[in-house]
């Protein structure tokens, strides 16, 4: 079992879907856990985005990776739709555990009896501290679809900027959460210059009639254009069956672009190095 250690390096690894864990110094942030097990069923969604079927089961098509799940400074959540925090990690995880997630989900959390939790709303910010090294959160605007009445039923989600600091240095992170292009992105520009970005794939929805939410290649081409930042890792792909433009459909058109270099895909339960 590959794990992150708790020491001044920075390093990503992939759990699987949206689920992350991102080792910054003496920090430990778990993004959107899902540890629902590789099955038939992982979870259910209340509409399908491709067939439109109700209370539709998704597979899990590849498990999701080991990793230390002590120590968690912070669980970072985009928004707490089924595919993004599941029964198996709210069993798993300590009900004390640092969350932050959009304010308008506080209740949601408490009902999942969550005990520490910060809620942002679009430009809140929190900060953690331990000695000389910080980060900053950051809650930044996310659309998880273009167009209502799909935009307003899935309701309201953050990204995030991910700022990392010591004596010696600065590091920022872009995480977009689910989202699609909006023009409003260009304003994490105004964060400073951006290390890494971490882009929520899979364009789910593409393929049916109700609606696109989330990104796909081209949308995530258009954000490198305009944020150029010096490493992607993309995210939220390949894990689950609702997930429907494979990866190398990213890396395809990445490479015919001057990002080629900084894209990074990664397996699985991978460590990179930042």
């Amino acid at each position: 079992m590959e794990q992150i250690k708790n020491t001044k390096e920075k390093t990503f690894q992939w759990i699987g879907g949206p689920t992350m864990v991102i080792q910054l110094g003496a920090f430990k942030i778990l993004t959107d856990p899902m540890f629902s097990p590789k099955s038939e069923s992982a979870f259910k969604i209340a509409v399908h985005p491709t067939s439109g079927k109700k209370n539709a089961d998704i597979k899990r098509l590849i498990a999701p990776a080991d990793f230390d799940k002590t120590n968690i400074d912070l669980l970072l959540v985009s928004h707490p739709h089924a595919d993004h925090i599941d029964k198996e990690a709210r069993e798993q995880l300590s009900k004390d555990i640092h969350i932050v997630a959009p304010q308008v989900d506080n209740e949601k959390f408490v009902e999942w009896g969550f005990t520490n939790f910060t809620g942002l709303n679009w430009i809140d910010s929190t900060v953690m501290q331990k000695g000389d090294e910080s980060v900053i959160i950051i809650a930044v605007e996310a659309h998880h679809a273009a167009i209502d009445p799909l935009r307003t039923q899935l309701g309201k989600g953050n990204g995030y900027i991910i700022e990392y600091r010591n004596l010696e240095s600065v590091y920022r992170i872009y995480w977009t959460g689910d989202t699609v292009w909006f023009d409003n992105i260009s304003n994490v520009k105004n964060y400073g210059k951006l290390d890494l970005l971490v882009p929520d794939m899979g364009a789910v929805g593409s393929d049916g009639n109700i609606g696109r939410r989330g990104l796909n290649a081209e949308d995530c081409l258009h954000i490198a254009r305009v944020l150029d930042p010096h490493k992607i890792i993309p995210v939220h792909h390949s894990t689950f069956s609702m997930y429907v433009e494979p990866v190398s459909v990213l890396k395809e058109l990445m490479d015919t672009t001057s990002f080629k270099s900084k894209l990074h895909i990664l397996q699985t339960g991978d460590v990179a190095k930042l």
